[in-house]
């Protein structure tokens, strides 16, 4: 399928779907502008109405004067003397001056408006200018004691005005300078031919919104294009590190926002009927305002990959934890505010939902305490910063690695590369045990050596792994220990109490194995050998001495023996000992580190 046949489809399914919502509007429309003019509403107020507007003559007047302006014409005050309040915000702003300006032709082609003989009671019942087929034209009182031409005038006002286009201008009537719509001259300009209606609009206006629509399309693709090539050249210059299909991402629905936009400055120019203008419009601004909020995720989006990879450059993590909730905050308030914002354009009353919702506000409560909870636990985090990106934890039966902090949870990798979410409500409850804090690594373990290691190969060897200790790169120089520590059940144990000075895990094995394999290298150029678990078996002779049999024991050892252990016994310590008691063991203070995974 080549890209033109893509496009007729898009319109073809573009022109159907607007004849659906412009079949079921007019349906809506038709019994809106059938009814009869409201009663007057009970005034909850004894407020005086504003001036200009407190009785059925003044508005008349307000109106009437506010197209013989010296400086031309002001339907946007001329506006105001309308009751738009069952159009949207949108829909107001866009055709408010049309619909004053259409409402004004009426009364020229109609009858002469005499304020004289117009009610000036306040207080009074509505005021009927004059009555037509397709509806009529009646000022009433509404909100806050305002007179104002009716809601079901301004429905009906399309219907009367091509009712009565054919008239002239009532004699005696100043006609207003520059009252003519986009929409008259066009329709004014078109062949008869054209202005005969099919279905729900004249001829000229199906094919205006045709036009439309394939104008919004073709601009937007062709925005499309050029704007694609210049983020190609702009990546090749300066923005290296932006990802080339997020940018590609984010053009995509400002070509959809362009394309929409043309779309409701070409409404004005198809004189649409007001219950079906209220749709066409309501729909393009719902439309808008879902491509700015994907335009603005992916721009957040970028932004933050940006951000990531800078703070991925600066020693301190605490901003890897920082950027990825920032980037989740700005999404959820570019999602609030584009929801009220679409709610205000369709008319739904943003302050009465969220008193509807008030109601049922301790059910919610209730629902949403698990939320809450864990948003207070992000926030604990984020002030207590018991932990890091990057950093190992243990937090209950959890252990891993922590990859990405959120709202309502914690994503950390597991050592089996499983990837576990930590509701942050536990943080709160839970004891952590951030082993990517620490500075120092420890490695405590046994070395055994055979029993018939002699005395002096013991005390060389442990001498050894000191000086190995002491050259190392990485190993902690202030504190260590290497000592002859234990009989084994088959080997004489000798302590190894060690720390590392490294930044990581994977640093930490590395080190620990070259510590260990140099300790083998220097066993093998001491001598020593390492025991393994053995068992010795004694049999026992029949024939033992009479005076075992008997049951006396093993004989007494002398007084000689005794006292010659224990000559040996002093002996061996003063030469040890040279004479002197050597002092406690003492430890220099530890030199400021790098903090590693703490980031200190």
């Amino acid at each position: 399928m080549d890209s033109r046949t893509r496009r007729i489809r898009l319109a073809t399914s573009l022109l159907m779907a607007f004849v659906l919502a412009l079949s079921v509007g007019l349906t809506h429309g038709t019994a809106t502008a059938q009814e009869a003019p409201p009663a007057v509403e009970t005034p909850t107020t004894t407020a005086p109405a504003p001036h200009g507007y407190g009785s059925p003559r003044a508005t008349m007047e307000t109106f009437l004067t506010s197209f013989y302006a010296e400086d031309g014409p002001d339907r946007d005050k001329a506006a105001t003397c309308l009751d738009l309040s069952a159009l949207s915000p949108a829909v107001r702003s866009l055709q408010g001056r049309e619909l004053a300006g259409l409402l004004k032709r009426v009364l020229d082609r109609t009858r002469l408006v005499d304020l004289e003989t117009m009610p000036d009671d306040p207080d009074g019942g509505p005021w009927i200018f004059e009555r037509y087929d397709s509806g009529s034209v009646v000022i009433s009182r509404g909100e806050g004691r305002r007179w104002l031409f009716s809601r079901d005038t301004v429905a009906a006002l399309w219907q009367i005005h091509d009712e009565i286009s054919d008239r002239e201008i009532v004699a005696g009537v100043e006609e207003a300078r520059d009252i003519v719509t986009p929409a008259m001259w066009v329709r004014s300009t078109v062949p008869e031919a054209l202005r005969t209606r099919v279905i729900l609009l004249e001829g000229w206006q199906w094919i205006g919104v045709l036009a439309v629509i394939l104008i919004g399309v073709i601009v937007s693709r062709i925005f499309n294009a050029v704007a694609a090539t210049a983020v190609d050249r702009a990546i090749a210059r300066r923005f290296h590190e932006i990802d080339k299909k997020l940018l590609a991402a984010t053009i995509r629905p400002a070509s959809v926002l362009l394309m929409v936009v043309l779309w409701g400055i070409g409404a004005l120019w198809l004189g649409l009927p007001t219950v079906i203008f209220k749709i066409y419009v309501e729909g393009i601004v719902v439309v808008a305002v879902v491509a700015v909020i994907v335009m603005a995720y992916r721009l957040i989006d970028i932004a933050g990959a940006v951000a990531e990879q800078r703070t991925a450059r600066t020693e301190s993590r605490f901003d890897d934890l920082l950027v990825p909730l920032i980037r989740k905050s700005l999404k959820v308030l570019v999602v609030a505010i584009g929801l009220v914002t679409v709610a205000g354009s369709v008319g739904i009353e943003v302050a009465g939902l969220l008193a509807g919702l008030g109601l049922g506000g301790l059910a919610f409560a209730l629902a949403a305490q698990d939320t809450v909870s864990n948003l207070f636990g992000s926030v604990t985090v984020l002030l207590d910063r018991p932990f890091q990106v990057g950093d190992w934890i243990v937090a209950g039966d959890v252990e891993g690695t922590v990859e990405e902090m959120g709202f309502r949870s914690t994503r950390i990798r597991t050592f089996y590369n499983s990837l576990i979410t930590l509701p942050n409500s536990n943080l709160i409850k839970a004891s952590v045990d951030n082993l990517g804090a620490r500075s120092y690594r420890r490695w405590s373990t046994r070395l055994g050596i055979a029993y018939d290691t002699p005395p002096g190969k013991v005390d060389a060897f442990c001498d050894g792994i000191r000086e190995l200790i002491e050259r190392h790169p990485y190993t902690r120089k202030d504190y260590y220990h290497v000592y002859f520590n234990e009989f084994g059940a088959a080997s004489l144990e000798i302590m190894l109490y060690v720390f590392f000075v490294t930044p990581d895990w994977a640093t930490e094995l590395r080190e620990r194995h070259r510590l260990a394999v140099d300790i083998l290298r220097l066993a093998h150029e001491t001598g020593v050998e390492f025991a393994f678990p053995t068992q010795t078996v004694y049999l026992r002779r029949e024939d033992r001495d009479a005076h075992e049999i008997a049951g006396d024991g093993y004989p007494e050892m002398s007084r000689d023996e005794g006292a010659r252990a224990r000559a040996a016994a002093r002996q061996l310590v003063d030469d040890a000992l040279g004479g002197r008691v050597p002092p406690p063991v003492e430890f220099a203070a530890p030199p400021e580190q790098d903090g590693g995974d703490a980031g200190e």
